[in-house]
Parts: C-alpha cells; structure tokens; sequence
C-alpha cells in the first residue's frame, strides 16, 4: 500500500451523495462613481446618465465616458448578489454509495494505480482483512462499484482482480478542462475513516476534509464552520440536527469537533492534516536523500582505497567482478523525484531499487536519463514480483 492517495473530489463528492440544489445571497462591496462629488457637480455627462434610463444607448454612452473621466471619484457601494449552487452541473452524478462501498472505494486508491488508474494483481482476501470483512462483502461491493461505474474490474484468479479507476486522469486536469482537484489521505487518515462504522459519520467527516482541502487553496485553513442546515444539504432527509449530533459526538481522531448554538465546529488536528504531512514528508526525505548520497560517496572513497565493507552499505558492494567502485552524482531535481517515489512507495523500497540501479547501470558506466522513471520501473517489478510469490 502507499503513503498518500489522492482522491478525486468529484468522484468522492458523488460517492457521498451530492447536496440539494440552493440559492445563497452574498453581500459584497464595489466601486461605483459617486456623482455627489464636486468633481460632477456641473457635468453634462452626470446628467444625462440621471435622466436616461439604464441600457438606453444615451445612458451607456454617458456611463463610459463617466468611467474614462480622470477626476471621478469612487466609493464603496455594498451589492447583493445571487449564488445558484447545483452540484450536479459541477461534478456530475453517480449514484450515492453505502459505507462498505465507499470505504472500498478509498481503500484501492492507496494501491499505487498508474497515471491511468489501473491496478493489477488486487488480493480480494487482503482487500478484506484491511475493511475487516469477508471476501464476499469485498466481491458484491467490487460489483456496486462496477455497476455505477467507479471502477472497471477483471477476475485474474478467483481471488485476485486486475481493475482500473474510472476518470483517474481527470483528477489532474485544470479546472478549464473540467478537472475539479482531488483530496489527499494519508494511511493513518485512511485508517481512522475506515473505522468509522456509522454512514452518515463517514459522510460528515469526508465532506468537511473536501471543504478544508478547498479552503487550503486560499489560505492556511485548519477548521470549518457549518450550520445544520447546511450539513443537511448533503445528507438524507431523516438527518436532524439530533442525528447529525449523535453521528460526530463519539470522539473523532480526526477533528475536534465542537457545537455552539446552530453551528458544528470541524477543526483538524495536525496528525491528519496530511496534504501538511505530505509536504512534511517530501522535505525530509530530500534532506535523507542528500545525507544518503554525500555518506555513500565518501564510503566508495574509503572502501576503494581500503577493500573495507561498511555494514550499512554491504549491498552496493557485492559485486564481486569490480574492482573499484564509483561515485555517484545526483541532481536536485532526481533529489526530488526520489522523494516523491518514497512518499508513494516508502523510503526502503527506493533505496532497494536504487541499490538495483547503481549496480545495473551506474557501476558499469551506463548513463541512466531518467532516473525517477527507472527507479519506479524498478519498484513496481519489485512489488509485482514479491506478490506472485505470495
């Protein structure tokens, strides 16, 4: 499994189930010409802009002419405008899913699709044990999935499946060509949702990480704020504040959560802030990445002119045909696809694959071009390989 997923926020957004359609008025504040000021006491065009009615071709004339003028003076006129939300046109529409499903569904993200969401070779027994239920529920919500187009799958061995995420280049794509982001999860984030046992808690908590990780866009967010009217957009229509209540009360991992009056209070705790984790994370594996190159590279030195085997270093010195070894030279740049391979796959099993390389191609003088894409190649045979020996 990997470190982080991420996760569509259309594709979850309608596995939730999609919010009742509604208006919102929102106050704002613009600049508009005031003709009360000295400047446009004596103007032509101030009166003809006050005596013409508004879209008149006299009046639109006189407008811009007002606008053009260099002693204008502006100030703040407050404005009420009409917000229509149908999340339906934004996101598109699957049906709702229940809590083993929806739960299945996070749960295949984090084993490591391709940029085109495919993944093979799926243990449905594993798949089980992590969901903490039988290979049949695991089978019957694979089909749910597949009948309301989440996924496509295909039976390699009666309990393993090849299967592809439906829309997973879409997560990537800029708003301008219909992508709309995607959320990440960590494992221990992983882990804390799939424990939620209640439907409408699982809703709850998924909803408010979309709403931060949109928020995190303009700004440093860490908590949201929602009335019950509000929450109740989104969930079925039984859901009264009492229930809402009852469905967050049990003390969350994830959020301390707090009621006052008419509004619940989500507010994340760091442990599970993960897209903070992740960059956390990419920096210090940089930095190992870095100290790992600088200690290797004097160890050739020493080892070279000494014939000593360091311990921690014994597997990139076993080749027992060279006679001397070489060192290594790393751009910043491959620094940095290296982290991002240890955020997905972990710190070990880059430097497994990259102990693979430097003794493939880089002890023997072979130039390696890319680097990050050889080092996942690597990976990916790796895994596959130890799961077809399981």
């Amino acid at each position: 499994m990997d470190n982080f997923a991420n996760i569509g926020k259309a594709v979850l957004l309608q596995s939730l189930g999609l919010q009742k359609n509604y208006t919102e008025i929102i106050e704002d504040h613009t600049d508009v010409i005031d003709y009360n000021a000295p400047s446009c006491s004596d103007c032509k065009y101030r009166a003809l802009v006050q005596n013409f009615p508004e879209g008149s071709e006299i009046y639109e004339s006189a407008q811009n002419a007002c606008n053009n003028c260099p002693n204008k003076t502006l100030v703040k006129k407050a404005v009420c405008k009409k917000v229509y939300h149908n999340e339906k046109n934004r996101y598109g529409y699957k049906p709702r899913l229940k809590s083993n499903a929806i739960r299945l569904f996070l749960l295949l993200h984090f084993y490591h699709p391709d940029r085109f969401g495919i993944i093979s070779g799926i243990d449905l027994s594993q798949l089980g044990a992590r969901l903490g239920c039988d290979i049949k529920t695991v089978k019957n919500n694979l089909e749910i999935l597949k009948n309301y187009s989440y996924i496509s799958y295909c039976k390699v061995s009666p309990h393993c499946i090849n299967l592809c995420i439906t829309d997973y280049e879409q997560y990537y794509l800029p708003a301008a060509r219909g992508g709309r982001g995607f959320l990440v999860l960590s494992k221990p984030l992983l882990e804390q949702l799939l424990s939620l046992d209640s439907l409408i808690s699982l809703r709850l908590h998924l909803r408010e990480l979309v709403e931060l990780d949109s928020l995190n866009a303009k700004g440093p967010f860490t908590a949201v704020s929602k009335t019950y009217q509000e929450l109740r957009r989104f969930l079925p229509d039984y859901c009264k504040p009492c229930l809402i209540r009852q469905a967050v009360q049990p003390a969350s991992r994830i959020f301390d959560i707090s009621f006052n009056g008419s509004n619940v209070r989500f507010e994340i705790r760091d442990a599970f802030n993960a897209r903070k984790q992740k960059q956390e994370c990419y920096d210090r594996y940089i930095c190992m990445f870095q100290d790992f190159m600088k200690e290797f590279n004097e160890t050739v030195i020493y080892m070279n002119s000494s014939n000593s085997v360091p311990p921690d270093y014994a597997a990139f010195f076993d080749v027992p045909s060279v006679r001397e070894y070489r060192l290594i030279c790393i751009r910043d740049f491959e620094f940095e696809d290296m982290a991002q391979l240890a955020l997905q796959y972990s710190y070990d099993h880059v430097m497994d694959a990259f102990c693979q390389i430097y003794k493939t191609y880089m002890l023997h003088g072979r130039n390696v071009v890319n680097l990050g894409g050889l080092l996942r190649t690597a990976i990916i045979s790796r895994l596959s390989s130890s799961h077809q020996a399981a």
